[in-house]
């Protein structure tokens, strides 16, 4: 999505859309060529309408204002499954670290299109993250609490220096413990054969990964969280 008034239209039907399907969403970064977002799956069926929704209702309105055809990308999307807690979090700053990484912003606060403002309490109209589910899938009491804590490891990671990509977020199965990697691998059993392996984490832990070869696109969504 090229131009802002398009990147506005989907995080507004994003918006729409969690609300009308009851889909929690955790986080999400609307870019220039894709889309990150991190929900809690309660029904599969109703993240796919979802993203449906936002997708068809945007595309639609670009096609027709430029006169051309077909969908907005190439791919549905990728699914992948991420353990809660300290796993989670490491997922909603890797995704709000998007275009710093694409070297657009210095800083998430300057992208307007991710969860950045949210996930710190500043935006106050027109939410889309769900904050009880977010608090309650973290281990935070209050969303203040969470705030804070969300903002300075924000800038901890910055300090650190470049943001390099981590293909295992978009590329995996599963990411988690191992305990975890190895209950995602058993439900999806009829895929094809799987890798497990271990990565370093940005917060310098340790974690497993768990994925298929080659990575396929497709709408398979696990009962957990999945961006």
């Amino acid at each position: 999505m090229r131009f802002s008034k398009e990147r506005n239209a989907y995080r507004e039907w994003l918006r729409i859309g969690t609300n009308r399907y009851r889909v929690p969403i955790l986080g999400y970064s609307v870019t220039s060529n894709h889309v990150h977002v991190v929900v809690e799956v309660l029904d599969r069926y109703a993240v796919a309408d979802m993203m449906k929704l936002a997708s068809g209702v945007v595309a639609q309105a670009r096609n027709k204002r430029k006169g051309h055809d077909g969908s907005m990308w190439e791919h549905p999307y990728q699914c992948t499954r991420v353990q809660d807690g300290r796993h989670l979090l490491n997922c909603l700053r890797y995704v709000d670290l998007n275009m710093v990484r694409a070297g657009k912003v210095e800083h998430p606060e300057d992208w307007r299109w991710c969860g950045y403002d949210e996930l710190t309490d500043k935006r106050k109209r027109y939410r889309i993250i769900d904050q009880a589910r977010l608090l309650s899938l973290t281990g935070f009491t209050t969303m203040r609490d969470f705030a804070e804590f969300y903002a300075s490891s924000i800038t901890e990671r910055l300090s650190a220096g470049p943001q390099n990509r981590e293909p295992f977020w978009t590329e995996s199965v599963a990411i988690g413990s191992r305990e975890f990697v190895d209950a995602a691998e058993r439900t999806v059993s009829y895929r094809q054969a799987m890798e497990r392996y271990e990565v370093d984490g940005s917060d310098g832990e340790k974690i497993w990964t768990v994925r298929e070869q080659p990575s396929s696109y497709g709408g398979d969504l696990p009962p957990e969280m999945a961006i």
